[in-house]
């Protein structure tokens, strides 16, 4: 059976691919199961190819199945637009939506354009799905499902989540290869995003990604990262793990393997500060295999507000692993997260540590409530946006304590800091120098290096922010 896989366009308020746009992996690994079943795939991703374009693919290829992905909130709507679309022009395929909001609301999916949703890894979903399709069977019987019947959405039953993950094929990269130069994070370009472990322990109120998982943390043996890493053509990847370095003899044994194999690769990386303040000694380790930049969710400057958001750590490790950083010369960036409570104190705050850090390489979003979390739970019925692209994390979807203009007013200003903070740790000729180099060496596009630059003085204006309120007449 043919199954093409749909990327939903660009859309949204801001357009926030300009600082970090990156493959659909999930639609890879899913494709790659189907393939490993003797299914033929196809993946377009509508925000490179123009409609039409997408739409010629299709045609050609003559679908019976599209899969189409909502990873995020804010693709919604546009989520829905596409799926009328394709029923319009593919009365006969049979259309479904996965991913990561898919599975979070399944019942906010009910149209008539859908056929089911599915809920859970799409790799343990969709090829029982696709078989089903294929025989006219039962879709009833494939788990994992939300069936669109006469009757409304029908579950199936959750799907058995595979405990050894090395069993997944390799994701299905060679469909993506039109694409593949065009994905960039930052400055860097072209991407490659790598999954290297499921799921996350913790339980922070505002990520429902526990939750997706059930709170289980499932590992790929650092052979199996090697060999999906050896399949990488791009200079740059992103382990989309959302803690790397859980297991830190995991990850010691990972950086063995990685510099026995010769690949070398600019890696960028997430993981929590208390991690680095215990183990140093594997950042070090993992400087071996390549350049290393990380990201770090800070989140909260002091305990008080690391508890708000059940982030189980202290503010303490913030400030020891940012210290430790420096002191090995490895690349990060720290990111806040405002809440829309706040007043003029806590703003000034987080600016005082800001300048005292040095943390110039900083990035701030605004505390949302997302369908599936803790925080959707508790606060939603005070939610007062009615668009879903509001919810992009840079948009507060909750009553401010400031007076609205007030408080973006602040949360501009944040954006203002760090290019105050930047150019005063390091100086504009030294800021500029260092990227002319970049350029010259190729580590960087200048494409990417206009985004780079661009999006700190968009977000430095208040009415970036403003204008989707006022759109909406508030």
């Amino acid at each position: 059976m043919k199954a093409a896989f749909v990327k939903p366009p660009i859309g949204g308020i801001l357009g926030l691919e300009m600082l970090t746009f990156v493959e659909p992996l999930g639609l890879e690994c899913v494709a790659a199961a189907l393939e490993e079943d003797g299914h033929e795939c196809l993946i377009v991703d509508l925000r490179i190819d123009s409609h039409e374009r997408g739409i010629a693919k299709l045609d050609a290829f003559e679908p019976r199945m599209i899969g189409v992905q909502c990873n995020f909130t804010t693709e919604r709507n546009r989520t829905i637009k596409l799926t009328r679309q394709l029923r319009q022009r593919y009365p006969d395929s049979f259309i479904v939506v996965g991913g990561h909001d898919a599975s979070r609301d399944p019942q906010w999916f009910t149209d008539p354009s859908i056929d089911a949703i599915t809920v859970g890894d799409g790799e343990e979903v969709v090829p029982a799905l696709a078989d089903a399709v294929d025989r006219h069977g039962d879709l009833t019987k494939a788990p994992g499902l939300y069936v669109n019947t006469s009757d409304g959405l029908v579950p199936t039953g959750p799907a058995p989540a595979r405990r050894n993950i090395d069993e997944l094929p390799l994701p299905a990269r060679h469909l993506i290869k039109d694409y593949a130069s065009e994905y960039y994070i930052n400055f860097r370009k072209p991407l490659a995003l790598m999954e290297t472990a499921r799921g996350c322990p913790f339980k922070c109120n505002f990520c429902s990604v526990w939750k997706f998982h059930e709170s289980t943390f499932r590992e790929k043996s650092p052979e199996r990262v090697v060999e999906e890493l050896g399949q990488i053509e791009a200079p740059n990847v992103f382990i989309t793990d959302d803690i790397f370095w859980m297991n830190v003899k995991r990850g010691r044994e990972l950086a063995k393997q990685i510099k026995a194999s010769g690949i070398k690769k600019y890696f960028t990386v997430q993981t929590r500060t208390d991690i680095i303040c215990r183990f140093p000694d594997l950042i070090e380790e993992w400087k071996e295999c390549g350049d290393l930049a990380i990201f770090l969710g800070v989140e909260k400057v002091d305990d008080a507000g690391l508890a708000s958001i059940n982030k189980s750590n202290k503010a303490v490790n913030n400030v020891r692993a940012i210290e430790i950083l420096k002191e090995l010369g490895v690349g990060f960036t720290c990111n806040f997260i405002v809440d829309p409570g706040w007043d003029y104190e806590d703003f000034a705050r987080l600016k005082e540590w800001i300048a005292r850090m040095g943390t110039y390489n900083s990035g701030f979003t605004v505390l949302t409530p997302l369908p599936g979390t803790d925080l959707w739970d508790e606060v939603s019925a005070d939610v007062a946006a009615q668009n879903w692209e509001m919810f992009d994390i840079i948009h507060t979807v909750l009553p401010t304590k400031l007076p609205l203009e007030e408080f973006y007013k602040e949360f501009s200003d944040l954006w203002k800091w760090i290019l105050h903070v930047r150019y005063q740790e390091r100086g504009k000729a030294q800021t500029y120098l260092g990227m002319a180099a970049a350029l010259a060496t190729g580590k960087v596009s200048l494409g990417a290096l206009r985004k780079g630059m661009n999006i700190a003085k968009v977000f430095s204006e208040p009415q970036t922010f403003l204008d989707a309120h006022q759109a909406r007449g508030r």
